[in-house]
């Protein structure tokens, strides 16, 4: 089962790589040409560490284990594509190539090492290479090498990732950086799990659990990390239909203010036939066309209903939200019910009579304000106070 795991996760992983590529094969920089190496190798490396394939291998490796040191020279590269990657984000060209020679030397470093300790464990091919030879001081010393270097590099890049995520305005964008960190995550302990399995075999004991768990967290990070960089691309695919559904529930939702205010106010509803070409943009109509109807009913707007609603909303113990949405709520009944008598309560109107500004501008948070300002002016009953209030100053009542 772990095999296959390994081997599903690094071909999304190495899709993923070629998908970046692909979409970047236009301006392709130093820091995705790094993203999409360290992705891509991290794939291969995942799939041909997997047992299945260490046993394809074995069959016609030259050398014994050679596949697995290939697998984990793979990942080794992984990581420097990695510090590549941080480089060349942190740094400018010339400074991002002084610090990748750095780190080319460590990786080389490190990876000699590991050559080494291989060779000198003179080891048969077995599938289980933690738990047969990790009792063995060579090859103890190869794990801990080899996941040092790997721990480090991905948890620095996760920690690296937190400026980025904070700076970020783009929903998929901080969305996948994060799965990219928890990925991160799953690399330190997988690298934490091999050092100890190392040192408890040392110490004459079976890994035990401490082998399936680093076979568990390589997979999860390798999936994680393919599944985060792409999550940008195909993120917004995938929330489609998602989007479409809370557009159209959204504005369900807000037709019993649509319909009260075109009611009065007919010129705001754009002509029957012009059909809007999805929900998202009917919804934007709807939003836009109450917002529309909210302007031209400012000079109807009573002078006191802001500072009755604010006074009732304190009385009441509304909080903040609440206490906004049911002064609009009263600006807007009272101004309808002006507009019904031709009563102008300010020929130019002041900031008393404007919407509330502290909504985001998205459509679907002004859309969610809209509805509850609709539910105040329906159900509240200090609007219908302050509506009482306002008749009372109009010239007529309105039929």
């Amino acid at each position: 089962m772990t095999s296959i795991v390994l081997q599903t996760a690094g071909l999304i992983a190495v899709l993923a790589a070629v998908a970046k590529l692909v979409q970047s094969r236009h301006s392709p920089t130093p820091s995705v040409l790094y993203l999409c190496g360290a992705i891509g190798s991290v794939g291969l490396s995942a799939a041909l560490v997997a047992t299945s394939s260490l046993t394809w291998v074995a069959t016609w490796e030259p050398v014994p284990n050679s596949g697995r040191l290939a697998a984990n020279m793979l990942a080794v590269v992984a990581a420097v594509c990695v510090h590549g990657l941080l480089a060349n984000l942190v740094h400018e060209k010339a400074a991002a190539r002084r610090a990748m020679r750095l780190q080319v030397l460590v990786a080389a470093v490190a990876a000699v090492c590991m050559v080494a300790l291989m060779l000198a464990a003179g080891i048969p091919f077995h599938p289980e290479f933690l738990a047969a030879f990790a009792d063995r001081p060579a090859v103890a010393a190869y794990l801990t090498v080899f996941s040092l270097y790997i721990g480090w590099a991905t948890l620095a890049f996760g920690w690296f990732l937190r400026r980025y995520i904070s700076q970020t305005d783009r929903r998929w964008l901080r969305a996948g950086l994060r799965t990219i960190q928890a990925g991160c995550v799953a690399s330190g302990i997988w690298a934490a799990s091999k050092i100890a399995a190392a040192f408890r075999a040392l110490a004459g004991h079976q890994p035990g659990i401490l082998d399936p768990i680093g076979g568990a967290c390589a997979a999860t990070c390798v999936a994680l990390v393919a599944i985060g960089a792409t999550m940008p691309v195909w993120g917004p695919r995938v929330a489609l239909p998602f989007a479409w559904l809370r557009a159209k529930r959204l504005a369900q939702q807000l037709r019993p203010l649509w319909n009260r205010l075109s009611a009065e106010l007919p010129q705001i509803a754009l002509p029957a036939g012009m059909i809007a070409p999805n929900a998202q943009f009917a919804l934007y109509r709807r939003v836009v066309e109450i917002r529309d109807a909210q302007l031209l009913l400012r000079p109807y707007v009573h002078p006191s209903a802001s500072g009755w609603a604010r006074r009732a909303a304190e009385e009441a113990g509304l909080d903040e939200r609440a206490a906004h949405q049911t002064a609009e709520a009263a600006r807007l009944v009272t101004a309808l019910d002006a507009h019904a008598a031709g009563h102008r309560h300010q020929p130019e109107p002041d900031e008393t009579s404007a919407p509330y500004r502290g909504v985001t501008s998205d459509t679907a948070t002004e859309a969610r304000w809209l509805i509850e300002v609709g539910r105040a002016a329906e159900r509240s009953a200090i609007v219908k106070t302050i509506r009482d209030q306002a008749r009372a100053d109009l010239p007529t009542s309105p039929a």
